[in-house]
């Protein structure tokens, strides 16, 4: 009786034992992982952290449907014509950019070497179906159909579900941001002209952002801060047909920067304009043309597109594609030059 009571004694110590040393080897299994390094831990199975897709935006310059480009639309019975050429560039990007300098009337359309632009309705069809995704109508033309043909205007895009900034019922509309959400990223776009009038900038009125009102440009630059959004500011000014920016270019879009701002990009000159790297962010004085019929010259039928790449809010580069717009109407992409990259 007396050796079964030592055999258990002994048993039980035994198991005491063996159960003291599968803990300290628990521990010391979970100190080794803890000290793997984070690579070695996800070989482990806790999966590795996704990195942020690319984004792709590109901008484009002065878009003009009217006039000799909409003449050649309506011949061609096809409202896709201006943009065909650059197909595969603008089908490159996840949502393409670009300044609208013709309103829509809602009125028939009539041939007119007229400085006051009327676009067909229907050529929307084009900016819709190669990406255009937000346009600025933030411009000397803005008006060009009356605050009629403005809100005529705004509908018709928002019914193709294009966003517009720099252009409103009120100023407060004017200044809204447009928004895009692509791969869990906010890229915000702004704009703002020196003129909605071809009267160099004399008249103002409550419908569009213009470029001397920093306080609100500001404003709507703060507003975007949280949730954090990649920031894309148009900005329509500058002297026509001069290849470099006035003091007045410079000195908004270094504001817009400052601001908190990502890229500035210009339109309005017709010429290309140098650009700039200014405190991490990339400024575009002015993109030329890409849809215009001024084939009075070589620089006006000349432009630069520019196609973005964006990750996590950040700009990783840029690529400068040149343009040579053809029959008075249509851009591609300029034979003998090699698209430039830009890093910030």
């Amino acid at each position: 009786m007396r050796k079964h009571s030592k055999l258990r004694t002994w048993g039980s110590i035994a198991l005491l034992a063996l159960l003291i040393l599968a803990l300290m080897a628990s521990r010391t299994c979970r100190d080794s992982f803890r000290r793997q390094p984070r690579r070695e831990q996800r070989r482990a199975g806790t999966g590795a952290p996704k990195v942020a897709e690319e984004i792709r935006i590109i901008l484009a310059g002065d878009i003009m449907l009217s006039r000799n480009v909409a003449a050649r639309m309506i011949g061609a019975r096809d409202w896709d014509l201006p943009f065909r050429n650059m197909e595969s560039f603008l089908r490159s990007a996840d949502a393409n950019f670009g300044n609208l300098e013709s309103p829509f009337s809602g009125r028939e359309f009539r041939a007119s070497k007229s400085m006051i632009f009327d676009a067909p309705p229907d050529s929307v069809k084009g900016l819709e179906d190669y990406g255009f995704r937000v346009v600025s109508l933030a411009n000397n033309h803005a008006l060009d159909q009356g605050t009629r043909g403005l809100t005529y205007t705004l509908r018709r895009l928002a019914e193709r579900h294009i966003q517009t900034v720099g252009a409103g019922q009120t100023l407060e509309e004017a200044w809204r941001p447009a928004i895009l959400e692509i791969k869990k990223t906010r890229i915000a776009f702004l704009a703002a002209s020196y003129s909605s009038f071809n009267d160099a900038g004399r008249t103002t009125n409550p419908y569009i952002a213009r470029t001397d009102d920093l306080e609100r440009l500001q404003a709507a630059i703060a507003s975007l801060r949280s949730p954090p959004a990649f920031i894309i500011v148009s900005v329509h000014a500058g002297q026509e047909y001069t290849a470099k920016p006035d003091d007045g270019q410079v000195r908004f879009a270094h504001a817009a920067i400052d601001a908190g701002a990502a890229v500035v990009v210009g339109h309005h000159p017709h010429w290309v304009q140098p650009f700039e790297k200014y405190k991490g962010g990339l400024i575009f004085y002015s993109l030329g043309n890409f849809v215009f019929d001024q084939g009075f010259s070589k620089n006006t039928s000349e432009g630069m597109a520019v196609r973005l790449h964006i990750r996590d809010h950040r700009l990783l580069s840029a690529d400068l594609q040149p343009v040579a717009i053809q029959h008075f109407c249509c851009p591609q992409p300029a034979t003998g030059q090699e698209p430039q990259v830009v890093l910030p």
